[in-house]
């Protein structure tokens, strides 16, 4: 049966655990039952608000109850659901982050991703949501309200399910080859593809139009540990395309460092990291300049947004 609960997220600021608000859509046996939308004031530590396209503003959130407040309730709404969101690695995100930013646990759940399912699915120039959308021949809504793209989630997981012949959440992952995610305490597996291709990474073409003034514009980047918003493909295709040069593993040349799957808060000195990571802070201990970033770090970036000169791990 497709029997799920449909999630989005809006969030205050470029941290992912500020949420400011969250959609929810209730679904059984393919249809939509009920649905819940909340406004929520950010974890204390992450109150601030920096992104306006949703048009959210302190003062809608003011009276709203806090992310600690909302998260018992959104949990007992999704039950034992999994839970299928658009992006599910930024969406998951977000419950992580701000229960670390207000140091409670990570809840456990089960998560399917439609991005992930679509890009098996379809073959399209982006798999954002408005590609995916016009390609399946549904309304296109461009209101970035948490709710209506929670319902959009639930139009999309109903047509794949139709192509695909199924009528069972796992056998739709079962049959377009992707992985149902897990988290828990301690511990996430994404909801990615089960498909390697048969081919390690291929390196992009550089994007000879990229901004020259772009942050990442001309920087050798490496990537380690698990990326939850993308594939290392991806973000090397995503480099290339604002000009920057992705390689496997730190050289003399390299000069950013993006590390996947790490709180911002513990990005610390004398923190655990992996060996790429060890590596680039001895090639910094001898004088080359090498940048690490965290996986926000470098998707702010990508939009072209310069860093804060406060990190928002130092905000925590």
């Amino acid at each position: 049966m497709l029997d799920y609960t449909a999630i989005d997220f809006e969030t205050a600021n470029s941290y992912r655990g500020s949420p400011c608000a969250l959609g929810l859509v209730r679904v059984r046996n393919g249809l939509a039952v009920d649905q819940e939308r909340w406004l929520i004031r950010p974890p204390a530590a992450v109150d601030y608000f920096n992104v306006s396209i949703h048009g959210i503003t302190p003062e809608m959130v003011e009276d709203a109850p806090r992310w600690n407040e909302i998260l018992p309730e959104m949990l007992a709404y999704i039950g034992e659901d999994v839970v299928v969101a658009h992006n599910a690695g930024f969406d998951i995100s977000v419950i992580r982050y701000a229960c670390v930013a207000d140091q409670i646990a990570w809840p456990s759940m089960r998560f399917l991703c439609t991005l992930v399912l679509s890009r098996r699915a379809l073959r399209l120039p982006s798999y954002r949501l408005p590609f995916v959308i016009h390609e399946l021949g549904l309304e296109h809504n461009t209101h970035h309200d948490p709710l209506v793209d929670a319902k959009t989630v639930v139009a999309i997981v109903e047509r794949l399910a139709r192509r695909e012949g199924v009528s069972d959440l796992d056998a739709l992952a079962e049959a377009l080859d992707v992985r149902v995610g897990s988290m828990s305490e301690g511990s996430y597996t994404g909801s990615t593809s089960l498909i390697s291709g048969g081919v390690g990474l291929v390196n992009p073409d550089i994007n000879q139009d990229a901004d020259p003034e772009g942050y990442l514009y001309g920087r050798v980047i490496v990537f380690t540990g698990t990326l939850l918003s993308m594939t290392r493909q991806i973000a090397w295709e995503e480099s290339a395309r604002v000009g920057a040069i992705p390689e496997k593993a730190p050289t003399k040349s390299t000069n950013v460092l993006v590390i996947g799957d790490i709180n911002p808060a513990v990005l610390r000195p004398g923190c655990e990291l992996t060996g790429k990571a060890r590596k680039a802070f001895e090639l910094q201990a001898k004088g080359q300049d090498i940048e690490v970033m965290t996986e926000d770090d470098f998707l702010r970036c990508l939009d072209a947004k310069p860093l804060d000169t406060v990190s928002d791990a130092q905000r925590l």
